[in-house]
């Protein structure tokens, strides 16, 4: 419908190359109509080529009714200038206004014929960036629109930045699980990121922060260690630590002054500190930036060898593993100012990529060239490599910075853009427009950056698919009947193991408490008793066994018996933990991965673990009350009391017996038949106990003497021996007598009881007053077990009660504490297994994030994830 105005053959080629580069996506409300202007000049040399330069070979005159019809045209509507349009229409076809106002060329001389092209070439310049001008606007209210888009769909909570997730977060952070195990396993990565170098004082401070559109680095210096930004476009302008979870609004000053407060601390501490990571890592969002990960990397340390710390040491090898990943994209800034062919840097960037297939440099500070106008040609001897023979995939030219560093970033992007839009030295095609300013720099990094991304998935993927295939075949071959659990999967285990085998206490019957600690409570008493209150009381006359022994009794209910019964009481408790947690020890699935872990959580316990105080005291009185307790009142109190003298007295005869052959040594027929010989000491007791049973303990009645010997009967033993020649001290024959008088005390004692017996139901113990006169003894032991029972019966209560629930709140706070110490939990599970378990399952999960971060590229096209500075149609 155009071309019935228009009569020219090479208006209607113009016109033709422009309606099909040309294209509407949406409606005038969305403001997304653009011009792909690269198109329509690059398609119009094509057809000046293909039908010959008449154009400049003769006269030419555009007909009035096609001139008339760019002006009838609806121009605004699709968002570009009339004038401009119209004025690119003359420059395009070389036409000159005539005297009757009519377009008019003329081909006669060659000189006007270049000062024509020479106009020409500066209005298509001036055009380009007028149009380029008009594109970022563009983009600028697209990404707007965008923003509002998704955060409608996302709800109305507009404070809120829990988008879509970013694809730059998803391998941001593959990154730094790849990192983890290069640094834990040696697993090779081979994933891109761009590593931006350049030598001191060549801004690379001032683009950085122009990329990131925020003033962040510390004010008096430059990072002395790697540090990593993952750049997200988003709705917001936020930053973020990755070891953090506060988000700083890089909007609001306070908020941005403790950012550069934390990130210099940072610095310093990654610097100083060899446990921590010597690679800073940093998330920041906001609308328009580029999608992109960026890696500070100071490359003082990687070219000064000079290196004395051991701080120093792991920040070049940090350095130098970066540069060393063939996959990582190196952005060289080079100062145009200087001599850049004595660069470090540059040659550090030759060194590691000799063939320029992943570096990309940035010339900076080319307004001080074009001042100084000391040599005009240097940027294009360097960008055609006849200064520095460099190879490279691009060169860009960059002012990332004119003044101090506190100038907003926005009057950076301002100075810039005038400065390449006036400029000569760039204006005579040193380098393409597409190839000045930050903005397209950041663009051409963007896809250069996603290309390499999407190339190197699918080796990493091969890669660790290759690694999980021998780990796996590893594991079958060694562990085969155990489950591919990694640490913190084994800790989780064990900890849920604990806190069940602490409620399984609960589950423990009350007469199996009773009944344990009863029986651990006389053990543990046995020896007092006999020692401290039974001996000393009936060794005298049957008077004094009543009165001494009611005294003692009285004094070991209100001092000994309450602690040692709580003592006794938790040691049974932690046994009986103990028994839970190592349940299955003779299994022969069991698995004693757990062992060292759970008895050290059981020990840790027990020592924070501390018994009521009060619990003593209330036992205390309990005992006290009991031991002014009637005696033996019903038969079956008297032969349940005999049963428990007669064991207690036969089991302390056995082990006295015991000690007191150990102090003879062997006798006549272990010499012959078991080789053994008697020692000095031997013989010496020996003698001892000779002289004892022939001067002062007889061999048959009853035994009369007390416990201790006089110093006369001491006195006597010792004169008989030396005559003998035997010498030893009284405390020699103390003891020996000690364990003669108890061995010979007992005997009788199991005897006398022997003849007591049970009584039935039907006697009535009161008739038969002997019962009483004749066996005090017996009512002594009925009255130690019968406070011993009462000890059981109120410690179970209270454990029950109270400690089992303290108990259980005491392994949780332990297992917490441990949660927060992977130190100590690496320590406790240290079996070989388990870092075969942990490479397998990391490299596992890093694949898997790495097959659904490659389907999302396949799915959606890496075009998408360039971010904000970019739209469709400037492709």
């Amino acid at each position: 419908m155009f071309t019935r105005h228009v009569s020219h053959p090479f208006l209607l080629t113009f016109l033709s190359v422009f309606l099909e580069s040309f294209q509407i996506t949406g409606t005038q409300e969305d403001v997304r109509s653009t011009v792909s202007w690269g198109k329509v000049a690059r398609g119009m040399r094509d057809r000046r080529q293909r039908i010959g330069l008449e154009l400049f070979n003769g006269p030419f005159v555009l007909p009035e009714k096609s001139y008339d019809f760019f002006r009838c045209l609806r121009w605004r509507e699709i968002g570009i200038d009339k004038r401009s349009m119209l004025g690119f229409v003359r420059t395009a076809f070389c036409e000159s206004e005539s005297a009757e106002g009519r377009p008019h060329l003329t081909g006669d001389g060659d000189t006007g014929l270049q000062e024509r092209l020479a106009a020409v070439q500066a209005s298509i310049v001036e055009e380009q960036v007028h149009y380029q001008q008009r594109i970022f606007k563009l983009e600028k209210e697209n990404q707007e629109l965008r923003r509002q888009i998704v955060l409608r769909q996302e709800g109305h909570d507009l404070k809120s930045r829990k988008l879509r997730r970013n694809p730059i977060e998803m391998f941001s952070e593959i990154l730094d699980d790849l990192g983890n195990l290069h640094a834990e396993f040696g697993t090779q990565a081979m994933l891109p990121q761009v590593l931006v170098v350049a030598d001191p004082n060549a801004g690379k401070s001032s683009l950085l922060e122009v990329l990131l559109h925020t003033r962040i680095f510390p004010r008096d210096g430059k990072a002395q260690v790697p540090v990593k930004f993952t750049v997200c476009d988003g709705p917001y302008h936020l930053a973020q630590f990755n070891d953090s979870d506060r988000e700083f609004d890089l909007e609001n000053p306070v908020d941005l002054e403790e950012l550069r407060k934390q990130f210099e601390i940072r610095l310093k501490t990654a610097l100083t500190d060899s446990s921590v990571s010597p690679l800073v890592s940093l998330t920041i969002w906001g609308p328009g930036l580029s999608n992109i990960v960026l890696v500070d990397v100071p490359v003082a340390p990687v070219i000064e060898h000079e290196q004395t710390t051991s701080s120093s040491e792991r920040i070049r090898e940090a350095c130098q593993s970066l540069l060393q990943n063939s996959q990582a994209l190196i952005l060289c800034l080079i100062d145009s100012s200087r001599d850049s062919e004595y660069s470090k840097t540059v040659e550090l960037v030759k060194d590691f990529d000799p063939d320029g297939r992943r570096s990309i440099f940035v010339l900076t500070k080319t307004d001080l060239v074009e001042t100084s106008l000391a040599n005009p040609d240097k940027i294009r001897r360097v960008t055609d490599g006849s200064l520095l023979p460099l190879k490279a995939i691009g060169y860009y030219a960059a002012l990332p910075g004119r003044g101090p560093r506190s100038e907003p970033v926005e009057d950076v992007e301002k100075f810039e853009e005038n400065y390449f839009r006036t400029s000569k030295l760039f204006s005579s095609g040193a380098l393409k427009p597409e190839q000045l300013s930050t903005k397209n720099m950041s663009r051409g990094l963007a896809e250069t950056f996603w290309h390499f991304v999407r190339n190197s998935l699918r080796y990493q993927i091969d890669s660790l698919k290759a690694r999980k295939a021998a780990l796996e075949k590893n594991w079958k071959s060694n562990f085969n009947k155990a489950r591919v659990l990694d640490r913190d999967e084994l800790y989780e285990t064990g900890r849920m193991q604990l806190l069940d085998d602490a409620v399984r206490l609960t589950s423990v019957p009350q007469s199996v408490w009773e009944n344990e600690i009863e029986d651990r409570l006389w053990t543990a008493m046995a020896d007092y008793v006999f020692d401290n209150i039974y001996v000393p009381a009936a060794a005298g006359s049957k008077d004094d066994l009543k009165v001494v022994g009611n005294i003692r009794l009285k004094d070991w209910a209100g001092t000994l018996l309450p602690i040692k019964g709580v003592e006794v009481a938790n040691q049974t408790l932690y046994d009986r933990f103990k028994t839970l947690a190592s349940r299955n020890s003779s299994a022969k699935d069991k698995d004693s991965i757990y062992d060292n872990f759970k008895q050290t959580v059981v020990d840790e316990a027990f020592k924070l673990h501390q018994w009521d105080a009060r619990a003593k005291e209330s036992l205390r009185v309990m005992l006290l009350s009991s031991a002014e307790a009637p005696y033996i009142i019903t038969p079956d109190d008297w032969n349940g009391a005999v049963r428990f003298m007669e064991q207690a007295c036969a089991e302390r005869l056995a082990a006295v017996q015991k000690i007191i052959g150990d102090m003879l040594g062997p006798s006549s027929w272990e010499k012959w038949m078991l080789f053994r010989r008697q020692t000095l000491e031997h013989r010496n007791r020996r003698a001892v106990v000779d002289k004892l049973e022939k001067l002062i303990m007889p061999t048959e009645g009853e035994l009369t003497h007390g416990t201790d010997l006089s110093k006369d009967e001491i006195n006597v033993v010792q004169k008989t021996l030396e005559s003998q020649g035997v010498k030893v001290d009284p405390a020699f024959i103390r003891d020996t007598w000690r364990y003669l008088f108890l061995s010979r005390f007992l005997e009788q004692a199991v005897s006398r009881i022997g003849m007591c017996g049970e009584v039935s139901d039907s006697e009535d113990l009161n008739a038969q007053p002997s019962f009483k006169n004749d066996y005090s003894d017996v009512d002594l032991f009925y009255r130690i077990k019968r406070m011993i029972r009462i000890s059981s019966v109120a410690l179970r209560q209270q454990l029950t009660a109270a400690e089992l629930g303290r108990l259980e709140g005491e392994v949780k706070q332990i297992l917490d504490g441990l949660e927060r110490n992977p130190a100590r939990i690496k320590e406790y599970f240290n079996h070989p297994r388990i870092g075969l378990a942990e490479e397998l399952k990391k490299i596992t999960n890093v694949q898997e994030k790495l097959e659904d971060l490659a389907k999302l590229i396949e799915d959606e096209g890496t075009g998408s994830f360039y971010g904000g500075s970019r739209n469709d149609d400037s492709s």
